[in-house]
């Protein structure tokens, strides 16, 4: 985003960019211009794309955008502006309005759900969809979350119910800021399968500990449960912590 408000979508390689509404367009949803000067917030809070920009222009950009809640908004090329996605809390659950015909809503209830210091990921992994839950204890010493245990489940859509799983075979997680992705480990030196690699996403704490985020990083043993550090380095940041960049082997 540049300093008078205009995005767009770069491409870390090719540094090829394409242009999408600006802030203002979005701000007119919310009102974000309402922010009290000098307060913190974060606008965009994450991106999705439907398909690769570089092979095709029959994709959607799907945002989420914070305004004091979570908000949700799409845009498609030859868009003139973002098309903002009414989302609703109805007896507890966020409810979003789809914006496709066929979609699954599943209410999922675990006593997980009500702690503090988790953190839930959804990945797909040859075809079926997991959930990967983080759980994390606060350290008093660096005032943030240290990671310490991780719990993957299986969701059947038939039955609408989470199965633990505990063995990924050669697959390999990946987790981070910027979300979550899966590849076959056999095909790639030096990635250990069933484990999962993280970066810091405790967003929240990145103000507030001396340098930022970029500490609570490493990789689990879905078998023995050990974490390990695959960084011997200390990268930190307030904006943007270590990420995963994620090429699409073409």
């Amino acid at each position: 985003m540049s300093c008078n408000g205009e995005f767009n979508l770069l491409h870390p390689f090719s540094r090829n960019q394409i242009q999408l509404p600006s802030r203002q367009a979005l701000s007119d949803f919310v009102g974000l211009e309402e922010v009290p000067k000098g307060q913190i917030y974060r606008c965009i809070d994450k991106t999705v794309l439907s398909a690769n920009p570089s092979l095709t222009s029959d994709y959607v950009l799907m945002i989420s955008y914070f305004n004091f809640s979570n908000c949700l908004a799409f845009w498609r090329p030859g868009d003139l502006n973002w098309t903002n996605i009414d989302t609703r809390n109805f007896g507890g659950p966020s409810i979003a309005q789809p914006i496709v015909k066929s979609h699954l809503l599943v209410r999922l209830k675990d006593k997980i759900f009500d702690e503090a210091s988790v953190q839930f990921y959804l990945v797909e992994l040859h075809g079926a969809l997991l959930l990967v839950t983080l759980f994390a204890h606060h350290n008093e010493e660096e005032d943030g979350y240290d990671t310490f245990k991780f719990k993957v489940s299986e969701l059947d859509v038939i039955k609408r119910e989470l199965r633990d799983i505990n063995d990924l075979g050669d697959s390999t997680i990946f987790l981070g800021r910027n979300g979550a992705s899966s590849i076959d480990s056999s095909k790639f030196k030096g990635v250990k399968p069933n484990h999962i690699y993280f970066t810091d996403d405790w967003i929240e704490e990145f103000n507030y500990v001396e340098g930022g985020g970029g500490r609570d990083m490493g990789t689990y043993d879905l078998e023995d449960g050990i974490i390990e550090s695959f960084y011997p380095g200390l990268s930190l940041s307030r904006i943007c912590p270590p990420t995963w960049v994620t090429p699409s082997f073409r």
